[in-house]
């Protein structure tokens, strides 16, 4: 598995699949290193080194956030990550921040990837109760009818850790796809 945080540069490699962990970073706990190291944990389990996992982190440690030039290189890196994502993962904390541009990503990539076969392996959703606009996430994802892709957690401690899975879930079952073999599909 291999982590490419904001603004490092990537170059795909022919086997890669690419999870972007989109969701809250102003004013939200660092869930993406938690989901990230229980990622991690999930591989060693199942013996899997996942060399082919790639995980693209837009938190930063330290955002230059006086410097203008910072947003538009974190903006144009999330777009372009978002844009060579085969696993879109969104990921809404409960607390202080209403979180919008998740909400504008959520709905720009759940359209994008209904385009392909097996889309509903490459949507996960998380919501923390709490999150402000929970009532607008679960109307937003059933008329995309991508609703079971959503996952409501009344423990925020417990939602790293179920989204970490289910991510590694949806690795796996594109891994296998990759490889021809249709042991997954209903």
């Amino acid at each position: 598995m291999r982590v490419i945080t904001a603004p490092e540069e990537y170059k795909r490699r022919e086997n890669d699949i690419i999870v972007f962990l989109a969701g809250g970073i102003t004013n939200c706990r660092d869930w993406q290193n938690i989901v990230i190291e229980k990622l991690k944990t999930t591989c060693e389990y199942f013996n899997n080194d996942a060399d082919d996992l790639v995980i693209m982190n837009p938190r930063r440690e330290n955002f230059p956030i006086d410097d203008p030039k910072a947003a538009y290189e974190q903006i144009y890196w999330e777009y372009n990550r978002l844009n060579d994502a085969d696993i879109f993962s969104m990921y809404f904390c409960s607390g202080d921040s209403d979180q919008p541009i998740c909400m504008y990503e959520l709905g720009r990539n759940v359209y994008r990837l209904q385009m392909y076969d097996n889309y509903d392996d490459r949507i996960i959703i998380m919501v923390e109760r709490g999150y402000k606009r929970e009532q607008d996430v679960k109307i937003q994802v059933g008329l995309a009818a991508c609703d079971n892709d959503l996952v409501m957690v009344e423990e925020p401690e417990d939602a790293p850790t179920i989204h970490a899975y289910n991510i590694y879930d949806s690795y796996r079952r594109i891994k296998e796809r990759k490889k021809g073999w249709d042991i997954f599909d209903d």
